[in-house]
């Protein structure tokens, strides 16, 4: 019996030898067989293409007569060494992409280029509500190409909310380097008084009392300190006190838009106009909302015909300094934003006749005339006389 085992054992091994032999015999085969084409052959790329395609049918015919001469008992091998290969593949060419995890450091560069990782600096930042508001005044020291309009606009408030905090009747005389103080909101900035109340003070500049106490922090009996500061928002703004020495002092409210008092025996004019300023750059056209025309590029002004002056002074509400001509034949032009005024009330000029500067002086964005033409009070689009 053990005669009988130790002989199976003996042909088992037989037969392993005979296989090793055989893939021996077939792997020097074919090294010798592509080492004799390689020599041979003069093109390297038809050598591999024609030396693959015979190599693939060799071990086709070659595999295919040892598994039908081993009766189907090569298959459990082949398939084993089969999935081996694939499996050993898989695993090398994965770490192409993927290191191994090691104890080591990675580099900046390795954890820069991971997909699934986002390098962030962390900081801690205070990030302020953006409908927050100032509390309190600032100092603000004018740039080249400042306007009082352009530091409302970065600072969110009026034009005249400026001026007002900074007593400044002629926007043009603003210098590079001067300092200007900027209230919060719109509004005034109040320095208290002997005899100011909360109350008083609500009345003078027509707001709530609430919120002059909402906005400073005041608690009942809202007692005010002589000197205090407070902050008036959304205050109406008392009207400039004109003293200019260049300029008639004549003060005008809402009735001068409507109302145009008629010179009796002035000069008459012509009947046709010339341009008021040295440019003719327009700015805005005449439309039923905007019944003239604004002209820019700084100037001085003139009489578009000859007549006589019937305003010349602050205009409240928004044209700021104007001057008003009535030309005797029913036509009447103004000019308004002017920064500088030559004529006063009464005075005759003759057409061409300098009347003043143009300016941004009132409701205005910017240095421009607003130049009007009425014919018995009603509006006509300037450009159909010029």
């Amino acid at each position: 019996m053990n005669l009988a085992f130790s002989q199976i054992r003996i042909k088992r091994l037989a037969k392993i030898r005979v296989a090793i032999n055989l893939w021996i015999e077939f792997l020097r085969f074919l090294g010798y067989f592509l080492y004799l084409k390689i020599l041979s052959s003069k093109n390297l790329s038809i050598l591999v293409y024609k030396s693959l395609g015979k190599a693939v049918l060799f071990v086709k015919y070659f595999s295919s007569r040892k598994l039908i001469w081993g009766r189907g008992r090569l298959l459990k091998p082949v398939i084993s060494f089969s999935g081996t290969l694939f499996t050993l593949s898989v695993f090398f060419l994965s770490n192409f992409e993927y290191r191994l995890i090691s104890k080591s450091l990675a580099s900046g560069l390795y954890i820069s280029s991971v997909g699934y990782i986002v390098p962030q600096k962390i900081t801690a930042t205070t990030i302020l509500p953006s409908g927050r508001v100032r509390d309190a005044e600032i100092e603000y020291e004018i740039l080249p190409g400042d306007t009082l309009s352009s530091i409302g606009n970065e600072f969110g408030v009026t034009v005249e909310t400026i001026r007002y905090a900074n007593n400044i009747t002629n926007p043009n005389s603003l210098r590079v380097g001067q300092k200007l103080t900027i209230p919060p909101v719109s509004g005034v900035i109040h320095t208290v008084k002997s005899g100011d109340t909360i109350d008083t003070l609500a009345t003078k500049y027509k707001v709530a009392t609430q919120a002059i106490a909402d906005f400073n922090y005041l608690n009942e009996p809202f007692l005010l300190a002589v000197g205090q500061k407070l902050i008036i928002p959304d205050a109406k703004i008392p009207a400039p006190v004109i003293t200019s020495p260049s300029s008639p002092g004549n003060y005008y409210d809402s009735s001068a838009y409507g109302n145009i008092p008629y010179s009796k025996d002035g000069v008459e004019g012509g009947g046709s106009f010339i341009w008021p300023t040295r440019y003719r750059a327009i700015t805005q056209y005449f439309s039923w909302y905007h019944p003239a025309i604004d002209i820019g590029i700084v100037s001085p002004l003139y009489a578009s015909d000859s007549g006589t002056v019937i305003r010349s002074g602050w205009w409240a509400n928004g044209y700021g300094f104007a001057v008003q001509i009535d030309h005797g034949n029913g036509f009447v032009t103004t000019y308004a934003h002017m920064s500088k005024l030559y004529v006063s009330v009464g005075d005759e000029v003759d057409q061409g006749q300098e009347i003043g500067m143009m300016g941004s002086t009132g409701r205005s964005t910017g240095p421009h005339v607003h130049f009007t033409i009425q014919y018995y009070g009603k509006f006509k689009n300037p450009l159909d006389y010029l």
